[in-house]
């Protein structure tokens, strides 16, 4: 495939339109499910049989994780911010201890925390990879610190050698963030199994999506038999009456597992599609401007939840690609600088704040094509061939706004 790529959804005839490039019928998503007759099925299957709530659906599907993942213990939560909420909950930290989080990461990592009585202390980022930084990350550890939340970035894994080697030497507990790196492996390892916890999500536009859902992984038998009553009323099993524990209600329930089971079942295919889409968008956006994409560090695979891209132009090129039907996203705003979360005055962690000026995510899913993403990654050639007057220096964040 080449950069001057078919359009996609454009017949011939539509090619000698007055865009050069040509421009699809519909717009390219930026989310987008791969879903058919197999969601059907399972959908129908738990109508038919008058079981909605969490049964053997949910079972079924739970086997094929823990088997796929390698790991004995998983629950099941209603989405990835509950389930990091219900993770350290299962830890039982020490009210008002920090916890180490990357600045660079979604609102429900560091909103989990605080909900669960834990104060985030920010981390800065590596400018490459986008995912936390051992040497700052070491440099905030301090008597109260208690645990340690590093987040796999976009669809690869941090660098958890690094994460467990200051976890060790300080005694901190560790619960991964993987909500973006389900089927990820580092070192050959499977994302999740490398803290005390390792949470999950199944949102609609990770590889595996069940509209809402999540999962925890557990390193031990305790910590996963303290979930199960968390997360079910203080019961181990429902159908008693008798709950020995205080607990919550952190179910799913058999519709979203059928779909969640359908959509494994086609893992192979969506880790490969996303993965080729990803060479070829380090293949075709080389050279391009002064595109940058994410690095992905050595010891880990990818399987990218976005194709996330930085330059020096992102408000004029993220303007353009929408004028041309294709849908991008923002990078995340950093949580040092999100409002309720904010010091007085707040701190400066340059990485992420750069990211958040220069970002910008493309779509991958399984939907988009090969031609597509040659239309998409033809759009940005033209944009920086033929509009030299979008070359202008990028807003930045206006830090005096946030002094309080």
């Amino acid at each position: 495939m080449t950069r001057a790529a078919i359009d996609p959804g454009v017949s011939t005839s539509d090619q000698t339109a007055p865009n050069p490039i040509g421009r699809p019928h519909d717009p390219i998503r930026q989310v987008d499910v791969w879903l058919g007759e197999e969601e059907l099925g399972f959908l129908s299957r738990a109508i038919s049989e008058r079981w909605i709530t969490e049964g053997h659906h949910a079972t079924a599907f739970a086997t094929a994780i823990r088997e796929f993942a390698k790991t004995d213990y998983m629950v099941f939560a209603p989405n990835g911010t509950l389930g990091l909420y219900l993770g350290l909950l299962v830890l039982d930290l020490p009210r008002g201890s920090e916890i180490l989080i990357p600045s660079f990461t979604f609102y429900g990592s560091a909103a989990a925390a605080v909900f669960a009585g834990l104060k985030p202390v920010f981390v800065d980022c590596y400018p490459d990879t986008f995912n936390i930084d051992i040497e700052d990350l070491e440099s905030k550890v301090t008597p109260s610190t208690s645990a340690i939340m590093p987040v796999h970035v976009y669809g690869q894994i941090c660098d958890m050698d690094g994460v467990l080697a200051v976890a060790r030497k300080y005694k901190l507990k560790v619960i991964e963030d993987a909500a973006q790196a389900f089927g990820v492996h580092f070192n050959g390892r499977h994302a999740g199994t490398f803290g005390d916890v390792g949470v999950f999500s199944f949102f609609s536009d990770k590889s595996i999506a069940m509209g809402e859902g999540g999962a925890l992984f557990f390193q031990s038998e305790i910590l996963y038999e303290r979930a199960r009553m968390l997360r079910n009323q203080g019961r181990a099993n429902s159908g008693t009456f008798e709950h020995p524990e205080l607990g919550m209600n952190f179910r799913i329930t058999d519709l979203q597992a059928g779909i969640g089971r359908a959509l494994f079942a086609k893992f192979p295919q969506i880790r490969e599609h996303r993965l080729n889409l990803w060479k070829q968008s380090c293949r075709l956006l080389n050279g391009l401007g002064d595109i940058k994409l994410m690095k992905v560090h050595p010891n880990s695979e990818v399987i990218p939840f976005r194709i996330p891209i930085t330059t020096d132009h992102k408000a004029a090129l993220q303007s353009y690609l929408n004028s041309q039907g294709i849908e991008t996203r923002n990078f995340f705003y950093p949580m040092h600088l999100q409002p309720r979360l904010r010091a007085d005055p707040p701190e400066s962690l340059p990485v992420s704040e750069r990211l958040t000026n220069t970002g910008l995510c493309l779509p991958v899913h399984h939907n988009i094509s090969e031609a597509a993403l040659g239309y998409i990654c033809d759009c940005i050639q033209a944009f920086f061939q033929d509009k030299p007057g979008n070359k202008e220096t990028p807003g930045m964040i206006d830090r005096p706004m946030f002094a309080g």
